[in-house]
């Protein structure tokens, strides 16, 4: 949901393996192996709940294996994993009739047809059937991507060709996929410790673990990172965030120049707790950002404002008192919205939750096209594991890429909702900082007309120039104080910024769409759109955040 309650949502415990080996004929004891990766699935199930119980996530849920299905150790782990109570989701390299044609006699088929069946979700492919090989091969990447650990029934043996056990083992260790192997005869269990500072590795190059140490390695892999000071990781201690004083001015200032409203795209409702969580903290994140750029306009309004009334009491006469006194109560608030809106963090809740959401609005579009992880996530930090812990907890949707020009309509049609969104925005910006700008100018040029209609009266009309000095200098001093503040209202919330960021996001994502539309349409060429237009999307997030965090909520002068 939303954020309308304090605690923001805990990803579940999810944990993705993926399955490779060897075909019936290269397996020499299939009970043996059976019962080995009964207790490799055991050694990950125990880590998973020692994990849970220390606390940091919410439910968990059962590991689910990835496999294609194919005849041997494919089907041998698939077995295992459902009659242990785990979920399976079968990436095919083909449409099923199809991938049909691999196996061996009807019983084969029917086994096959059994546990597609039993899977959660079903990624289906559109390989070629001329190239079985590349087909092979584009399944196990699709594997990779939506898993943790990968256990492989090798016989240690160079791979047969493209898409085999040994190449699919060869990209996870330059994936830093950690990796277990069991021998054919279900009898030797060794584990090679990929990781993020061992990327671009050969396998033979990885550090061996010994079995033993399995769980602890599953342990590491899940681990949150200590958040104690991370704003986003106090998972908003205080609650959402409460509002200041003049909460709404962010709204009215946009209204009033020409900016519509400060909402963002309306998303659609939560299927599922990845997209749960996204709603969540943009929801966060907008309340975030409207109170720390409501109270920067609150301060340079008050600011201005009591410089007017001290320009002001010069004309009041007996009155004078009054002006002062108010003037006192401005510096006061002005105050007390500066140490309100530090004391609750406005400005570090807006940028962290901003970060978080746009982080998982790309997981959630990854989603519909079996990309279930992503490289780079957030700082390495506590967002990062975040949000990698909810792309473990929900895998990939069932989806067919065997038709490639009908496939993929939710992930495109978000991004093209995400360029509209953003052309709009920069639209808007841009009008809002240029009739901000334009409103300061018609200020300074009403002093400069006052100052030399002034001075010519003073030439022609000295008594009348005279009796209006007082006057004159409310104006010099009030109006620049009330242009000085709009221009520093412009400058610390960025508008032109804003416009130019949003413009170029919807410049990079309109370009993506116009090629996709533009070259044949295959899985692959789905994927490279989906993971360019994340990159777009969240490409200067990091730059975004530095340069934001330079702007404080300060008291004007």
């Amino acid at each position: 949901m939303p954020a309308n309650g304090v605690q923001a949502p805990l990803p579940p415990l999810g944990f993705g393996i993926g399955i490779v080996g060897h075909r019936p004929d290269r397996l020499v004891d299939p009970s043996a192996i059976a019962g080995c990766l009964h207790r490799l699935f055991g050694s990950v199930e125990r880590a998973l709940a020692v994990r849970a119980a220390q606390g940091g996530y919410g439910p968990a849920a059962p590991p689910q294996l990835v496999s294609a299905l194919a005849e041997g150790a494919d089907r041998l782990a698939a077995q295992v994993a459902l009659a242990r109570g785990m979920t399976l989701l079968s990436v095919l390299p083909f449409p099923a009739k199809v991938y049909e044609g691999d196996f061996a006699d009807a019983a084969s088929r029917a086994g096959f047809q059994e546990l597609l069946a039993a899977a959660q979700s079903v990624v289906v492919l559109d390989g070629d059937v001329t190239a079985r090989e590349r087909a092979y091969d584009r399944a196990g990447l699709v594997l990779l991507e939506n898993v943790d650990l990968l256990i492989a029934v090798w016989d240690g043996e160079p791979g047969r060709g493209r898409g085999g056990t040994r190449e699919v083992i060869e990209e996870a260790a330059r994936r830093g996929v950690p990796i277990v192997t069991v021998s054919p005869d279900g009898l030797q269990v060794e584990i090679r410790r990929g990781g993020q500072d061992l990327l671009s590795s050969r396998f033979a190059d990885l550090p061996q673990l010994p079995e033993a140490q399995l769980e602890e390695l599953i342990a590491e892999l899940v681990a949150l990172p200590d958040a104690s000071g991370d704003v986003s990781g106090q998972v908003w201690p205080r609650g959402v965030p409460r509002f200041g004083i003049g909460h709404r001015a962010y709204a009215a200032l946009l209204r009033l120049a020409g900016g519509g409203s400060a909402k963002g795209v309306s998303p659609a409702p939560a299927a599922d707790t990845l997209t749960a969580a996204f709603q969540w903290w943009d929801r966060a994140a907008i309340q975030a950002a409207q109170a720390f750029r409501s109270a920067v306009i609150v301060n340079f309004g008050l600011a201005a404002l009591a410089v007017v009334l001290a320009a002001g009491s010069v004309l009041s006469g007996q009155w004078k008192w009054v002006f002062v006194a108010l003037e006192v109560v401005t510096i006061l608030l002005l105050l007390a919205n500066t140490i309100l809106g530090r004391r609750r963090n406005w400005q570090d809740r807006w940028l962290k939750s901003r970060e978080v959401a746009e982080l998982l609005r790309v997981a959630s579009i990854q989603r519909y096209l079996a990309i279930g992880r992503f490289a780079g996530i957030g700082d390495g930090g506590w967002t990062g594991a975040y949000v990698t812990a909810f792309t473990r907890a929900a895998p990939p949707l069932s989806i067919d890429l065997s038709n490639p020009a009908s496939a993929g309509s939710e992930a495109i049609e978000e991004v093209r909702r995400q360029a509209g969104w953003n052309a709009a925005t920069a639209k808007r910006m841009h009008r809002v900082a240029h009739r901000i700008e334009r409103f300061g100018e018609i200020l300074f040029g009403t002093v400069l007309l006052s100052a030399v209609v002034w001075l010519g009266l003073h030439a022609t009309m000295p008594g009348l120039a005279a009796a209006l000095k007082y006057p004159l200098t409310a104006i010099s001093a009030g109006l620049p104080a009330v242009a000085t503040a709009s221009y520093g209202i412009r400058v610390i919330i960025d508008f032109e910024g804003i416009a130019e960021r949003s413009h170029r996001i919807a410049r990079g994502l309109t370009l993506l769409l116009d090629r996709l539309d533009a070259a044949p349409r295959t899985a692959a060429a789905l994927q490279g759109f989906c993971r360019a237009a994340s990159t777009t999307m969240i490409a200067d997030v990091a730059s975004w955040r530095l340069l934001a965090e330079g702007r404080r909520l300060a008291i004007p002068g």
